[in-house]
C-alpha cells in the first residue's frame, strides 16, 4: 500500500505539531488513465533539494526564482530567493506557521499566511488566513488582508484584484483594487491553485479533495458561473495542487499523489510535461529573458525538491 501526503497537509495542526497529516491511504491503483507523455525536446533537472518541506514557486523580478516551505526541524514559514541558474538560495523573509500562494504586484510579491488545517477548517465562517506584500529583496512586508480562509492559492489579475482559496471549505475570497475583502465571492468546493486566465475573464481554480481531482472555471463578471473546466480520467491517486498558465492559455497542474505535472490545453487536451517528482505542490512558468528563462516550467513539492523543466511550453499532446 502506498502513503499519499495530501496538499491539506501542507499545514500545521497545531504549532507542535506535525505540518502535513497522513490523511488518505491508497491501495495499488487500477488501470492507469492518465494522459499521455508530452511531445517535444523536454528536459528534467532538480535544481535544489533537502529544501524542507515545499508549497509554492514564482519566477519573477528580472529572472529570479522565489519559493515557499517550512524548513526541516521548525515550524515557521520561509521564503526563498535564488538569483539566477547554480545561485545558492537565500532567505527573504520567515513567517508564521503556514505559507500560502505566491503571486506577482507589480515589483511586490504577495504570499499567503496562516496556510494551516485549523484555520481552513474553520475559514468559511471565521477567517483568519492573511496576505503579505513583500519587498523581494530586503524582506519587508506589509499585511494586505488578515481575514481569508485559508491563503492557500493566491492569484492576482491584471487589473489588481487578488483571489485567494480554501482546500477545506467551500468559499473563494477576493480582495478588490481598493484592499477590501469580501470573504465568499465565489463557491468552489475544495478549492485550491489558481491562475487568471489570459483576457483575465476566467479564474481557473484546481479542486483537490474531490473525486476525481477537477479544475474549476469561475466567470470574474459574474461568479455564481462556475464550470468544470477539465476533470481527471483517473479518479484515484491523482490530487491536484498547485496551478499555472502560460501565455498561450495552457494550464500546467501539479497532480500530487502521482508526483506528475500535467499540461492541460484551452480545448481541454491533456500530457504529462513532467514526472518522477517528491510530491510536487506547485508550478511556475517563467516569462523572464534572463536567469530563469521565458518557456521553462519550475516546480516545487514536499519531498523538498526545486525542479526545472525546459522545454515546457513548447511540448504539445501527441497526436
Amino acid at each position: 500500500m502506498r502513503v499519499v501526503y495530501l496538499p491539506a497537509m501542507r499545514r500545521f495542526l497545531g504549532s507542535s505539531a506535525a505540518l502535513f497529516t497522513v490523511i488518505a491511504i491508497f491501495g495499488a491503483s487500477a488501470a492507469s488513465a492518465s494522459p499521455p507523455a508530452c511531445t517535444g525536446p523536454l528536459s528534467q533537472t532538480t535544481l535544489y533539494s533537502d529544501q524542507g518541506l515545499l508549497e509554492s514557486v514564482i519566477v519573477g523580478n528580472g529572472g529570479k526564482l522565489f519559493y515557499s516551505g517550512i524548513p526541516a526541524g521548525t515550524t515557521i514559514s520561509r521564503l526563498y530567493r535564488a538569483d539566477g541558474p547554480g545561485a545558492t538560495p537565500t532567505t527573504v523573509l520567515d513567517g508564521p506557521a503556514g505559507p500560502g500562494g505566491l503571486a506577482w504586484s507589480g515589483r511586490r510579491l504577495l504570499w499567503g499566511y496562516g496556510n494551516t488545517q485549523a484555520n481552513g477548517t474553520i475559514g468559511d465562517v471565521t477567517p483568519m488566513a492573511g496576505l503579505y506584500s513583500v519587498n523581494p529583496t530586503n524582506g519587508n512586508k506589509t499585511v494586505v488582508s488578515d481575514h481569508l480562509g485559508m491563503a492557500n492559492g493566491i492569484a492576482r489579475a491584471a487589473d489588481g484584484t487578488i483571489y485567494a482559496s480554501n482546500d477545506f471549505g467551500s468559499k473563494l475570497d477576493r480582495i478588490s483594487r481598493k484592499g477590501v475583502t469580501k470573504n465568499g465571492w465565489a463557491t468552489v468546493e475544495k478549492g485550491n491553485g489558481m491562475t487568471v486566465g489570459k483576457n483575465g475573464r476566467y479564474l481557473y481554480v484546481n479542486q483537490t479533495f474531490v473525486t476525481p481531482s477537477a479544475i474549476a472555471k469561475i466567470d470574474t463578471k459574474d461568479p455564481s458561473r462556475v464550470f468544470t473546466f477539465y476533470r481527471s480520467p483517473e479518479p484515484n491517486n491523482v490530487i491536484f495542487d498547485g496551478l499555472a498558465r502560460d501565455n498561450s492559455n495552457n494550464l500546467y497542474t501539479a497532480v500530487l499523489a502521482k508526483g506528475e505535472v500535467w499540461k492541460i490545453t484551452p480545448d481541454k487536451q491533456a500530457c504529462v510535461v513532467a514526472s518522477g517528482l517528491k510530491n510536487p505542490s506547485s508550478v511556475a512558468i517563467s516569462n523572464a529573458k534572463t536567469g530563469y528563462k521565458a518557456g521553462n516550467l519550475y516546480t516545487v513539492g514536499f519531498g523538498g525538491e526545486v525542479t526545472e523543466v525546459r522545454g515546457a511550453v513548447k511540448a504539445t499532446v501527441p497526436n
